[in-house]
């Protein structure tokens, strides 16, 4: 029971929280009955970290963006706000614990993110517009510190790599049931797919790279992964409507990443020395250029336009001369290009691009679908988003991250202590982001957290992998020691 003095304090609590409910009532902010649930998520997510993070995994494809008009910021509800949470905690965590080993911070997947980080901050009080470059590089770092910096810590426990995959395809399978769906009350007509996926995914090219950087996952537990054969069935059936949900995306540049990517799994797969790797794309890069005239005077040639037709839509991939999103492309990258020539080291400062490109356009090169304000997307390349952006370091930092993520993923996948389970999570995060990293020349969205998620919680796979490959190299070393 309460004493008198309790009964008045709490009465004057309840009071005052009753008096903010009606304030807030008042004023039309409904957000504020969210206040109590935060707070049961802030209970939850200290307690129970790696649930929380799996939990908020699951969400993320399920999350609708908010504009920046229902809150004052776009948002994608919930999983930015418990993205931002996880963020908050780990740094707090990091301060008070200081538990996260030296080997983490120095490992090289580490120091190329860091750099690719920091570079995007300094560039930000460089920047044209530095409010929208700091907006820009803090939704940066709290993607990476949620799913890079502390879900490396989580994935030392091998058993949550297989979860995190599972908890993005299991939403992400529904997604593609419910598009396809839709899609199929159009009879698969070729524009409805480019919003069936609404509200989910703002288009079909986003739509197209987050189902890609999938496709090595659900295939490589499908045929390769050992597990009960009610397991592979239903692992069967989820990659058939992945892979399916990919086709009927109708993303040319979804389709080529994972052709992309096949490719890379059968250098891997032959142990095709590197040297040769590099060594041809230099001598296609050179021939390019040598021949370029001919090159581009054939590819005008291709009069194919975008269809429903699957052979026919993926022939117009190459064509440069009345394919209106493919010239439209082109302009972006141009004034990309444009803009780097004029600021090449720091660039405009990060979130920039959409703002400042309509100057550096010609308009001899505007198509039925250019505008002045970014809308379509922005400069349709995760390399020439940050040379315009960052300047040159920018784009190097984002090309390191690749080279570093081959680097390390060859070095788990060829180990010789490596275990089956432990070469099919590598290869899944491996090649599910090198789709992204070709995808990443035609689009990019690593300023959303549908893609961001998984590109940055693959690359902690890779690190994690990499650093249990180490102690445990270490601990085998010390008992063979005399």
């Amino acid at each position: 029971m309460l004493d008198l003095s309790q009964k008045w304090k709490f009465g004057i609590f309840a009071g005052l929280i009753t008096l903010l409910q009606g304030l807030f009532v008042y004023q039309e902010f409904y957000w504020y009955f969210l206040i109590p649930v935060g707070l049961i998520l802030l209970v939850w997510l200290i307690s129970s970290v790696d649930k929380f993070f799996l939990f908020t995994v699951l969400v993320t494809p399920l999350s609708i963006e908010l504009k920046e008009s229902d809150l004052g910021a776009a948002l994608s509800l919930p999983s930015e706000a418990l993205i931002i949470l996880m963020t908050v905690l780990f740094y707090f965590k990091l301060f008070i614990e200081k538990s996260i080993p030296s080997s983490f911070w120095k490992h090289p997947i580490t120091l190329a993110v860091l750099f690719h980080v920091g570079w995007m901050l300094l560039s930000s009080f460089t920047s044209t517009m530095p409010i929208i470059s700091l907006k820009a590089t803090a939704t940066r770092i709290w993607f990476v510190s949620a799913f890079y910096f502390l879900g490396t810590q989580l994935f030392l426990n091998r058993k949550n790599i297989p979860r995190f995959f599972w908890m993005y395809v299991l939403p992400l399978a529904g997604i593609v049931i419910y598009a396809t769906y839709r899609l199929a009350m159009f009879n698969f007509e070729k524009q409805p797919a480019h919003w069936v996926m609404d509200p989910f995914y703002n288009d079909h090219t986003h739509y197209g790279a987050v189902l890609a950087m999938f496709v090595p996952f659900v295939l490589g537990f499908t045929f390769f992964a050992r597990m009960s054969s009610t397991w592979r069935v239903v692992s069967l059936l989820l990659a058939l409507i992945i892979c399916g949900g990919l086709f009927f995306s109708i993303s040319r540049a979804a389709w080529l990443s994972v052709i992309g990517a096949a490719g890379l799994w059968i250098i891997m797969l032959l142990r095709i020395r590197w040297t040769v790797v590099l060594g041809t794309a230099a001598t296609l890069v050179g021939l390019f250029f040598l021949f370029q005239t001919e090159i581009i005077m054939s590819l005008e040639q291709n009069k194919q336009e975008s269809s429903g037709d699957f052979g026919q839509h993926f022939q117009s991939a190459s064509n440069i001369s009345s394919d209106a999103s493919n010239l439209e492309r082109i302009l972006r990258w141009k004034a990309a290009v444009r803009m780097f020539n004029e600021k090449p080291i720091m660039g405009f400062g990060p979130g920039t691009y959409a703002f400042q490109y309509a100057p550096y356009q010609r308009s001899n090169e505007l198509t039925i679908i250019s505008t002045n304000f970014g809308s379509l997307g922005s400069a349709h390349s995760e390399y020439l988003l940050p040379l315009s952006e960052q300047g040159l370091p920018g784009m190097l930092s984002f090309i390191l991250l690749g080279i570093v993520f081959i680097w390390v993923g060859c070095r788990v996948i060829f180990w010789p202590g490596a275990d089956r389970l432990s070469q099919v999570l590598a290869y899944a995060a491996l090649l599910g982001l090198g789709t992204y990293f070709i995808h990443a020349f035609l689009n990019n969205f690593l300023d959303t957290d549908e893609a961001s998620v998984p590109f940055w919680g693959m690359a902690a796979v890779l690190t994690a992998l990499d650093l249990s490959r180490t102690s445990e190299s270490t601990a085998n070393d010390v008992s063979k020691a005399p």
